[in-house]
């Protein structure tokens, strides 16, 4: 199964970033343990990690998140330079040999249960049609 989102580039990154960072984390920093530590919900992390939900860290959770990850600089949580485009289309694709945990594999690759294969920024005619859609977040891609 394919489906695609629109999402701010930032955010996107961030929430990238941070399941790498707490899947390579030693000891491991499963999403329950973050949740706990961060202060939110473990039904909110699960949203925020899940492509089909829309929610988002905010900045006073990535705080949390940098001290829970032990990052010397906020930097280590945000990209090298500022995008040029504010909203992207990723398409993901449901990974059919999923464990259940955003671990890395022997290669170093992160095990995910919907794998990004593609981030294209949006064109500013895309994002007024994005717009007069309604702004809507998911759509199934047939396939």
């Amino acid at each position: 199964m394919r489906f695609e989102i629109i999402i701010s580039y930032l955010d996107y990154y961030i929430i990238e970033r941070v399941i790498e960072l707490r899947a390579k984390s030693k000891p491991y920093i499963g999403q329950v343990t973050l949740a706990h530590k961060i202060g939110v919900s473990e039904g909110y992390m699960g949203k925020i990690d899940n492509p089909k939900e829309h929610a988002k860290y905010n900045i006073r959770m990535l705080g949390r998140v940098a001290i829970v990850l032990g990052l010397k600089s906020y930097k280590d949580l945000f990209p090298d330079k500022v995008y040029e485009h504010d909203l992207v289309r990723v398409i993901y694709e449901e990974s059919k040999s999923y464990s259940n945990k955003h671990k890395p594999d022997k290669t170093g690759k992160i095990q995910r249960k919907y794998k990004s294969i593609s981030v294209t920024p949006l064109s500013e005619k895309e994002i007024e049609q994005w717009k007069k859609e309604g702004k809507p977040y998911l759509k199934k891609i047939k396939e």
